[in-house]
């Protein structure tokens, strides 16, 4: 078995699409916080999890590691018009992927909270949690793996 050293960090982006005739746009859409897998042992490989809400789960013979970086869900502050609701893409499968230079590991089963709407508060503002899976390969390479993945917030 080997260990990945670190955690496994994702920078994120987010676009914001604005519908000018209902009068709703963002006034900004800010990452506060980046997708991390924490640190593992590959094992015989497997996936990791992390939920929405930031909970660490693992299939196969991975090992979890509590130690070298915490595991969390990506966020993104979204502030704009009071009330203002808005749909919430994120990446379909097969199209992130990490990489340390040399080797890859697959994100897909992206999830959100709020899942796919969601609504300003009365002060402009909302938080949105970002999870992922993460599939890791038989004797994964160690290494520092990053990349980066895209959400879409579509005022309506």
């Amino acid at each position: 078995m080997r260990t990945l050293p670190g955690s496994i960090r994702l920078t994120t982006a987010a676009v914001v699409l604005c519908l000018m005739a209902t009068g709703a746009c963002a006034q900004s859409v800010s990452s506060t916080a980046a997708l991390s897998f924490g640190s593992f042992t590959a094992g015989s490989g497997g996936t990791i999890s992390i939920g929405a809400g930031g909970s660490r789960i693992k299939t196969g013979t991975i090992i979890l590691v509590n130690q070298g970086g915490s595991a969390a869900a990506a966020q993104f502050n979204v502030t704009g018009t009071p009330s203002a609701v808005f749909t919430i893409s994120l990446p379909v499968d097969g199209t992130v992927m990490l990489s340390d230079g040399s080797n890859t590991l697959a994100l897909n089963g992206f999830v959100s909270s709020p899942a796919s709407v969601g609504t300003l508060s009365g002060g402009g503002s909302q938080l949105i949690s970002v999870g992922a899976t993460m599939t890791v390969g038989p004797n994964q390479a160690p290494g520092s793996y990053s990349g980066a993945f895209t959400v879409t917030v579509n005022y309506q």
